[in-house]
């Protein structure tokens, strides 16, 4: 896990939207009416209609304008997919708003839990990614969709060539995995995501991480195309909330059971995958020591296709060692998403997305004191020490 280490918001959670409405209304009396006149140099001046007119001409149009047409949800995430690959490698933020609703929330896994902001503030968080990172390239692996919900895997690649969060430039390049969790409009917009990828590993690939932190190596940008998993009727939830059932029991043989024999486990916070069911209840059987009172609420869960994604909330109170680390007492609240493979009724594969500060500052490792905390400061040089009180004086 990440070691204590501030993190920097990377969006703004507080956005306002100003709407200007400004009506105009005009009044006085009614003038007297000129005698009729045939002077044909002038032309006949009608009226404007009266505002009670206006408004209820206004009205029926607008109940007359036909509803956005329904889009189908595999044609909504192919587009948002296409466009949004397109808008980050063009650093175009007007083709990235357009795929959103004018009200969408766009929200991140953040070290204070779910952090909001509004589409106002789209060019504030790409911004810097576009400043820091000249050459990035958001490639989509993988999206699992059953409307109005869908979940984009992806991988985030470029080379650190500007300053960022403060830093100077490392030219380091990164490369590392996130998931967006996509709520549609019936007319295939997007009305919220929630972004989840680990900062931790982005710092530690630039060389900004704890010293000493192992730190999941720089991917490269993927070359396969992106995999599109759309539900049917037959597709069933019922594997991926079985596992996080189980798992909120401690029970590591129980959850082990529904592993198959070569599962692989990426949690994407963590520097190495866990593979294997031994190495699995291993892992599993420490956590259940560590951690009391485990619950996983789940958010929801869009399965498709041998997939199964579900975004959840883990609490829990950490009452003994872990990884190495002591136990803080804390009782906390994690945000995690978790992208399972489902094969003949066992878990072949899970990727496990959040953000390892969130853990960190929830359970309390940030508020651990420095080594030199309750020393006594250094002297300066030529500073003359305090006079000692007399012992024998009262």
């Amino acid at each position: 896990m990440v070691g204590a280490r501030a993190e920097v918001d990377m969006f703004s959670k507080k956005a306002t939207w100003a709407l200007g409405l400004v009506v105009v209304g005009c009044g006085g009396e009614k003038p007297a009416a000129e005698p009729p006149t045939n002077d044909l140099s002038k032309p006949e001046v009608t009226p404007p209609p009266a505002a009670s007119q206006v408004d209820s001409a206004a009205a029926a149009a607008s109940a007359a304008a036909p509803a956005p047409a329904p889009v189908a949800i595999g044609d909504a995430v192919k587009k948002y997919v296409s466009e949004s690959t397109a808008a980050w490698a063009g650093k175009d933020l007007k083709k990235a708003a357009a795929l959103y609703t004018d009200d969408a929330v766009i929200a991140i896994a953040g070290a204070g839990g779910i952090e909001e902001s509004k589409i106002a503030d789209l060019e504030k968080q790409r911004g810097m990614y576009f400043g820091s990172f000249p050459d990035l390239e958001m490639t989509y692996t993988r999206v699992v969709a059953k409307a109005p919900y869908a979940v984009a895997e992806w991988v985030f690649t470029g080379t650190n060539k500007g300053d960022m969060m403060g830093q100077k430039a490392s030219n380091k390049k990164v490369g590392f995995r996130g998931a967006t969790v996509i709520t549609f409009t019936p007319d295939g917009k997007v009305k919220r995501e929630t972004n989840y990828f680990d900062m931790g590993t982005m710092m530690g690939q630039l060389g900004l991480g704890p010293k000493g932190q192992p730190v999941r190596a720089a991917e490269a940008k993927p070359s396969a195309a992106t995999e599109f998993f759309l539900a049917t009727d037959a597709d069933s939830d019922a594997a991926g909330r079985s596992w996080l059932g189980i798992a909120e029991k401690g029970d590591a043989k129980a959850i082990a059971a529904l592993a198959a024999d070569d599962i692989v486990v990426s949690n994407q916070y963590m520097p190495t995958d866990t593979k294997g069911k031994k190495a699995l209840e291993k892992e599993l059987a420490e956590g259940g020591k560590a951690f009391s009172e485990q619950k996983n609420n789940i958010v929801m869960c869009v399965p498709a296709g041998g997939i199964v994604a579900c975004e959840y909330q883990w609490s829990a109170t950490w009452k003994g060692a872990f990884m190495g680390m002591k136990a803080t007492g804390n009782t906390g609240t994690v945000h995690s998403l978790d992208v399972m493979s489902v094969k003949d009724g066992k878990i072949t594969g899970t990727v496990a997305y959040g953000n390892a500060m969130e853990f960190a500052k929830t359970f309390g490792l940030m508020d651990e004191k420095p080594k030199d905390a309750g020393k006594e400061p250094a002297k300066k040089d030529g500073a003359k020490e305090p006079p000692k009180k007399d012992a024998g004086k009262k």
